[in-house]
């Protein structure tokens, strides 16, 4: 069977006996990890979604691919989920299987751990993790982001790490002396340090939990507070504070960033400075960060400021210096890697970053400066997803749009491999890098790889390396918050293939009367006997036999009768 017999086949559309070919691709049942079109190749397993259920105590993820697979054993250590942060995976889970009712779908199971779907964005499944079930053809390696998940534009806070979100006074039993602290996402509950939570009582004292038992649950920490011999009661409480390493992240243990904030019911304002928000300022090549607070503060040290990225690294202040009203303050910050600006999402002042009148330091605490509202940064993970890719038949180039700035240079073209329609790699000796992209103002950005037109001709996808279930398997580029968080500025391995051809897509706004067909003039019509095994296709299932039909008729080099269309006057001017 001939590579255009194939591409028939696989476009091909029954209509009353009638073989159409389609003049344009269907849109893809599902995208790739940046939105791009999934690629997919003939008679193999081609992932097309990830999704989330529970069964009993148990947590499971359906991997789902576009072909009934083979039922031999599955490896859970196959497929693993991730969350915002590329590098990082859940733990592998305890069991994976086809699903009897679904034999396109893998479940993994987890019985011996917790995971945290709510933090997780993308799923990956390495090469010959899976087999067709007709002609035993493995996958190849791809990726896609979670349906319905929760984590895309950095994450559902402000980092990859818990955020205090909220505090309370235990009124259950006030003789407890207990404070409720709130977070952002579920958090290791056997990693809670009781001596890292604080009140602020209104004077500006600070009360420790130090050597005080907490206990935790999924969102919250429960904390008690010694009430003798000093009467600290909680009630006493106008702010609630979380140090560093307070409590970690269920999944991954990124450790919470500090934050101060006020008792439910009161304002977040004592005696000490308290901040209250802060902005990033992108101003052309250069980063800064104002930080508003309460009242007016004086000596800034600019290395108690600090920015953090979505994926939990930081980065010191160089300068600072107080505005006018007294209450600012602006702090200037390095650009490392020609700028990752758009991965800053929270600043951080430390104790002692700034003092009121009274000499009084202000307290560890944090705010927004991005997060999932302004982060430029917005994709599924922490490094460039890819969105889209362009073939050009023509002369061999192949443009990768993603949807943030790469670190310039970086790109491998050895990296990146042209895969056929039937999921082999095509050798291409030569590929060279034709453009980097830009690494100036943050935003989406465009690679164009070179290789030979006649490899580009027989291509379906491209397919490019990255971190896969196992590790990693290449470094085909890295993000510009390479210099800051370098592990995270790796992709996640990805298969797309190319997009609609522009000539093929009208322009918005082209009146319906400008759709007209061409009339046919012949049209090909295939042998009684295979019209006659040709069902209506009300179903997937049908329309998938109706192509196998076709295949088989196709690949027997019969050829179908061609017969004249009639051609009406008026059809002429379309």
């Amino acid at each position: 069977m001939t590579q255009h017999s194939r591409r028939l086949a696989r476009r091909a559309t029954i209509a009353g006996g009638v073989l159409a070919v389609s003049l344009a691709a269907a849109a893809p049942a599902s995208a790739a990890l940046g939105s791009a079109n999934p690629a997919s190749y003939n008679h193999v397993p081609d992932l097309r979604s990830v999704t989330f259920g529970e069964s009993g105590p148990d947590k499971v993820a359906w991997f789902t691919f576009d072909e009934p697979l083979a039922t031999n054993a599955i490896n859970p250590a196959q497929f693993t989920l991730g969350g915002y942060a590329s590098s990082q995976r859940i733990p592998t889970a305890d069991a994976a299987s086809v699903v009897g009712s679904k034999p396109n779908t893998v479940e993994l199971r987890w019985t011996s751990n917790d995971p945290d779907f709510d933090e997780t964005t993308y799923g990956v499944v390495n090469g010959g993790a899976v087999r067709a079930f007709n002609g035993n053809q493995p996958n190849r390696v791809d990726s896609t982001s979670v349906t319905g998940a929760k984590g895309q534009s950095g994450t559902r806070g402000h980092s990859v790490g818990p955020e205090l979100t909220g505090v309370r006074v235990d009124e259950s039993n006030l003789n407890a002396n207990v404070l409720i602290y709130t977070f952002d996402q579920k958090i290791d509950t056997g990693a809670v340090v009781a001596a890292n939570f604080r009140f602020i009582k209104q004077d500006g004292t600070t009360v420790s939990g130090a050597g005080v038992s907490a206990s935790a649950s999924d969102y919250e920490v429960a904390v008690r507070f010694p009430s003798l011999p000093n009467d600290h009661l909680v009630t006493e409480a106008v702010e609630g504070q979380v140090a560093d390493f307070g409590v970690q992240s269920k999944n991954y243990a990124n450790p919470n960033t500090p934050g101060v904030v006020a008792v439910a019911g009161k304002s977040k304002s004592t005696a000490r400075p308290d901040l209250l928000a802060a902005e990033l300022v992108l101003n052309g090549g250069s980063t800064s960060v104002t930080y508003s607070y309460d009242e007016p503060v004086n000596s800034p040290v600019a290395n108690l400021f600090e920015v953090r990225t979505a994926a939990g690294a930081t980065v010191a202040g160089t300068s600072a210096v107080i505005h006018a009203d007294g209450k600012s303050v602006t702090v200037n910050f390095p650009n490392p890697s020609n700028g990752s600006q758009e991965h800053f999402v929270q600043a951080v002042n430390r104790f002692g970053a700034v003092r009121n009148v009274n000499a009084v330091p202000v307290l560890d605490d944090s705010a927004p400066i991005g997060g999932n509202a302004g982060a430029a940064s917005t994709g599924w993970t922490s490094a460039p997803d890819a969105t889209s890719a362009t073939f050009n038949k023509a002369n061999g180039q192949v443009d990768i749009t993603l949807d943030a700035r790469l670190t310039v240079p970086s790109v491998v073209a050895a990296q990146f491999s042209l895969i056929d329609d039937n999921g082999d790699v095509i050798p291409t000796p030569g590929a060279s890098v034709v453009s980097q992209g830009s690494n100036g103002a943050p935003g989406a950005q465009t690679i164009r790889l070179q290789f030979l037109p006649s490899q580009v001709a027989v291509a379906s996808a491209v397919e490019i390396n990255g971190y896969n279930a196992g590790g990693l398997l290449g470094t085909p580029f890295t993000g510009s918050n390479f210099n800051t968080d370098g592990a995270n500025a790796i992709p996640v391995a990805q298969s797309l293939a190319a997009r609609a051809s522009a000539a093929a897509i009208a322009p918005v706004g082209t009146p319906k009367s400008a759709f007209k067909l061409r009339p046919l003039k012949t049209q090909g019509v295939l042998p009684a006997k295979v019209r006659k095994a040709l069902k209506p296709a009300k179903s997937t299932k049908q329309a998938q036999a109706n192509a196998k039909v076709v295949r088989a008729f196709l690949k027997s080099g019969a050829k179908g009768k061609v017969k004249k269309v009639a051609v009406k006057k008026a059809a002429k001017k379309g």
